[in-house]
């Protein structure tokens, strides 16, 4: 897979909108801000590739800063939304993939296109497709890359908690995206969900521990 080193542009409005918010926090401390969604896309591919929002995820809340600098929904078009970091779903090793760039006392965290694609799955709208095609055309990453990636994500494929009553269909988008990009069909279950679990397996050992057995005995002590 391609190293994800992009030239920022920073007079990209998602750009602007980040140089903002590095204005105004402390100074005297590093800040740690993950930015998602398509922000990173308009940034590092087209400035033009425009969305309403600047996803953010930081351990620290800015809910107040965000609001007391209008930066936030209704305070002006391109706003900011810090997000918990459960709304980042994509393969757990996505940090050694991603590329940092400090802007004053930020430390801005961008992930690599795949992981950013990847987490689009769950709602696959049509911006969310245009994003797929953006990426693809400039060849960051082949067909392989995205099913390995996939196959270490492979728990979005599991079924949701009922009372998410989330309607998406990781599976039906999984399929239209390899259509849309490589103009073919994919069988889910057996080229990413099988493997996927069959790897997972293997790392666990022949020799794994029983811990249900483990826990029965726990049990017992008591």
């Amino acid at each position: 897979m391609t190293a994800w080193t992009p030239n920022l542009d920073w007079n990209a409005p998602a750009g602007r909108l980040l140089d903002e918010l590095a204005a105004v926090l402390p100074a005297n401390t590093l800040h740690s801000i993950t930015v998602f969604g398509s922000a990173p896309l308009q940034l590092a591919l087209d400035s033009a590739f425009l969305s309403a929002n600047v996803d953010v995820i930081s351990p620290e809340d800015l809910g107040e800063l965000i609001r007391a600098h209008s930066f936030g929904k209704d305070q002006r078009p391109l706003y900011l939304e810090q997000c918990q970091p459960s709304a980042f779903v994509t393969a757990s090793d996505w940090p050694g993939r991603a590329f940092h760039a400090r802007r004053k006392s930020v430390n801005y965290c961008f992930p690599h296109p795949v992981d950013l694609l990847v987490s689009k799955l769950q709602r696959l709208e049509k911006k969310d497709l245009e994003a797929f095609r953006l990426v693809c055309a400039r060849r960051l990453f082949s067909e392989d890359d995205l099913r390995t990636v996939l196959m270490n994500a492979v728990d979005i494929y599991r079924p949701r908690f009922a009372e998410e009553q989330s309607g998406a269909d990781v599976f039906g988008n999984t399929r239209v995206v390899w259509q849309e990009i490589y103009g073919k069909s994919i069988d889910v279950r057996q080229e990413i969900i099988v493997p996927a679990l069959a790897k997972r397996k293997l790392s666990y050992g022949a020799a794994a521990p029983n811990l249900k057995l483990q826990l029965s005995h726990v049990a017992g002590t008591f």
